[in-house]
């Protein structure tokens, strides 16, 4: 029993991660108070090269004590943290137990991740998951519960043996107290697909797309892999992990692609490299990918959720008081429709928020007078700050277009959606801010009709030019996610980008499949 000597209960929030080097290279700050000369000196030592000793072991150990930032509840698991391997790591747990040091639940948590970086440089041998399953039997034998990342550290490292069911009492007691995060679900996803545990890794994949949480490439190429292996209908199962994709507003990354477009012919599926123009045009197949499409009774539904869901509720309110709230209602409703609504504030810093205010009235007034040549009608929605901008841009301002100004402690981003919804479904909103929260406050359903009417109806400003011209980036008008043809369900086209975890901007990817299935 490799930790039953020295176990001791502690409670540390530390987070697991889907990629690591070592077992701390993801963790916040990691070891920032120490001078980057004995940090560097402790990464030589601990990187690479012969195991060091046990005196090595206590110089390490007393070099980081002797910082002030550093206790006895924090060294062992800082230590464990700058390990490069397995190997190195169990020295140093040899090293804690013959000097009768307890580890703490934060070190064991450093050791667990060290079995995950072994995993990463190939298989864990069968006495490695012996010793995962021991301190686990430990861990649960004196707690009939665990914290949240004590839960976290255990999944990673049992998802490598075959007490890999063990995992799912342990994502039970995660949710007891929060969410798990996305590398927690990846790792019991990707096990359950690789094991041919179907029904449990679509439904985790589910419950993880609902909690907003993002798959990454392991359990994607996990679930191809299962279907090369069993010899199922491959293009099924691609269909559905497309699909899924789709109706979650997820990407794939571009090493999923690379498995796509390595498939055998005699698969069904031929995906290959392509881009899609502005005009939403293949280059590989010459056709027109799939318009946004956002139908009339979704965006009704949205408008009249959206007040509920980001205006009125708590969070907003400790920095919008309901009073301005029923002022700027009463204000919309006088004055709407619009054609376009912008935020005044953003389109004044876009170049900097080291400029005077006259500069940043002439580039508002220079977006308006953009609008206002087209003919369209504009409400600028800013901060009573600007009230003290005396220039005649603003004067400019309040004579084309209408203004409001809200609180400076206020939201600015509720208002100016708000508005934009309640002018109608032609309206559209000018802002460079991606909305992200606005779109998860709404729900799934709701939250995939907000991005798509977001994709049809958000400019943002490129440049101003030296004579005063407007360059408008305007947005793109095609399916953003994977899709079908309209007109052949056996032609997809599907948008990848460098990693799934990094959500991306709702503009046009650059790089794309053209897949065709058999």
């Amino acid at each position: 029993m490799i930790l039953r000597s020295f176990l001791r209960l502690n409670v540390d929030n530390l987070r697991v991660s889907s990629q690591r080097l070592y077992a701390g290279i993801h963790q916040r700050n990691p070891l920032i108070k120490l001078p980057a000369e004995r940090l560097n000196d402790l990464k030589d030592r601990l990187y690479g090269g012969p195991l060091p000793s046990a005196t090595d072991w206590s110089d390490i150990r007393k070099n980081i004590l002797d910082e002030r930032r550093f206790t006895a509840a924090n060294v062992d698991s800082t230590v464990l943290g700058l390990c490069s391997s397995l190997e190195f790591g169990k020295s140093y747990v040899d090293f804690l137990r013959s000097k009768g040091y307890a580890l703490n639940l934060a070190t064991i948590g450093k050791l667990l991740r060290l079995y995950r970086v072994q995993h990463t440089n190939g298989q864990l041998n069968d006495e490695e998951q012996k010793e995962i399953l021991d301190i686990y039997a430990e861990l649960r034998q004196d707690n009939p519960m665990l914290d949240s990342a004590t839960c976290a550290h255990l999944i990673g490292a049992l998802t490598l043996t075959d007490g890999w069911r063990n995992c799912f009492e342990l994502l039970d007691m995660i949710k007891l107290t929060g969410t798990p995060d996305s590398s927690t679900y990846n790792y019991l996803i990707q096990k359950c697909f690789l094991t041919g545990d179907m029904e449990a890794g679509w439904n985790l994949l589910e419950e993880q797309a609902a909690n907003k949480r993002t798959p990454n490439e392991d359990v994607y190429t996990a679930w191809i892999n299962y279907s090369l292996s069993k010899k199922r209908n491959l293009v099924g199962d691609i269909l559905q992990m497309l699909s899924f994709t789709s109706s979650k507003s997820l990407f794939l990354p571009k090493q999923v692609g690379a498995v796509l477009k390595q498939l055998p012919p005699e698969s069904g599926i031929k995906a290959v490299d392509t881009r899609i123009t502005d005009y939403g045009k293949c280059a590989h197949c010459k056709c027109t990918i799939g318009s946004i499409v956002v139908p009339e009774e979704s965006f009704l539904a949205l408008r009249d959720a959206f007040l509920q869901a980001a205006l009125i509720k708590k969070e907003v309110f400790n920095r919008t008081n309901p009073e301005e709230l029923q002022r700027f209602q009463r204000f919309v409703k006088q004055t709407k429709p619009y054609d376009i609504v912008i935020d005044g504030l953003n389109v004044a810093l876009s170049t900097g928020n080291q400029k005077s205010p006259v500069v940043y009235a002439m580039q508002i007034a220079a977006v308006v007078r953009h609008y206002v040549h087209k003919k369209k009608r504009v409400l600028v929605i800013g901060r009573q700050h600007m009230n003290r901008w005396r220039s005649k841009d603003m004067k400019y301002i309040r004579e084309k277009a209408y203004l409001f100004l809200t609180e400076d402690l206020s939201q600015d981003d509720p208002f100016l959606l708000y508005a934009a919804l309640e002018s109608g479904s032609h309206t559209d909103f000018f802002s460079r801010d991606l909305m992200r929260k606005h779109s998860f406050s709404l729900g799934e359903e709701l939250g995939n009709v907000f991005r798509k009417w977001q994709q049809q109806h958000q400019y943002s400003l490129l440049t101003i030019t030296p004579e005063g011209r407007v360059l408008v980036k305007a947005p793109f008008q095609y399916e953003l996610y994977a899709h079908p043809l309209a007109d052949n369900s056996k032609v997809w086209h599907v948008p990848l980008v460098e990693s799934s975890l990094k959500i991306p901007k709702v503009e046009k990817q650059n790089e794309w499949l053209c897949l065709k299935l058999s």
